[in-house]
């Protein structure tokens, strides 16, 4: 039992690093909240990054694309203002519309 209450601490402390951005401030922070959420509510990377597309797909439009993961390279062409990634804790998001 201590240690769920222990994991669930470290899940409210985990801290947003954008790394990299081409989005609007508020944006950008839709795209945290909606990461921390997935993140509570799926383990597997897979499922966090199509929770995450799915959302932005329906509040922005599509056509959105997410990679969520601890370790992975990327180069992507992305439109004008739809791009960002960032660290939540331990864990990158990248998340860009293309398309």
């Amino acid at each position: 039992m201590a240690e769920k209450t222990v994991e669930k601490s470290s899940i409210l402390e985990r801290k947003a690093i954008i790394k990299n951005a081409d989005m609007t401030e508020d944006m950008q922070q839709d795209a945290i909240e909606c990461a921390t959420a997935a993140l509570d509510k799926y383990n597997v990377e897979k499922d966090i990054a199509a929770y995450i597309k799915k959302e932005f797909d329906k509040k922005y439009n599509p056509t959105w694309h997410c990679i969520v993961g601890r370790n992975f390279g990327s180069y992507v062409t992305h439109e004008t203002r739809h791009f960002v990634y960032f660290y939540l804790g331990q864990v990158a998001v990248l998340l860009f519309k293309s398309g």
